[in-house]
């Protein structure tokens, strides 16, 4: 069986306010492979305790991955709502290292409410919250899969 892309980038924007960012005309293409480049660092970091070797089964020319046949529906929805947060992390990620942020957190002086220090904890902390959602969805799988050997690497 085949899985789309989509399916995951599908979730992936649905958790995000700021999809049409992605969705640029003119940078299709480019955001595209920025979403892709989400999924494929999120699947690594689950393929420790996924029971599917969903990274190793990828075909990025045709957008797809070919997944076991046993797989249910409710356990594809599963998968791909972890890997959806694992995404949501990486896509955090490249705001926490933003370098307009960081520029004017070490030449700005004046921290008020709305300083870029500010806005720059913020996002740390939404990141540390979206990294935490995603280590316990795979947590949770593993224990409802039975696969517990590598969980608190």
């Amino acid at each position: 069986m085949q899985a789309k892309y989509d399916l995951f980038a599908s979730a992936f924007l649905e958790k995000i306010t700021e999809y049409q960012l992605f969705y640029n005309e003119e940078n299709i293409d480019a955001s595209i492979e920025t979403i892709d480049g989400y999924m494929k660092r999120a699947m690594t970091a689950f393929r420790r305790v996924s029971k599917y070797n969903l990274y190793e089964s990828r075909n990025d020319a045709a957008r797809t991955l070919e997944i076991d046949d046993s797989i249910s529906a409710a356990e594809l929805d599963e998968i791909c709502d972890i890997i959806s947060e694992g995404m949501v992390v990486q896509w955090l990620k490249t705001y926490l290292y933003k370098q307009e942020l960081l520029e004017n957190l070490l030449n700005t002086r004046d921290f008020t409410s709305y300083s870029p220090a500010n806005l720059l904890k913020e996002v740390g902390a939404a990141y540390n919250k979206a990294s935490e959602n995603f280590t316990q969805m795979i947590r949770e799988y593993s224990y409802n899969t039975g696969n517990l050997r590598n969980l608190h690497t």
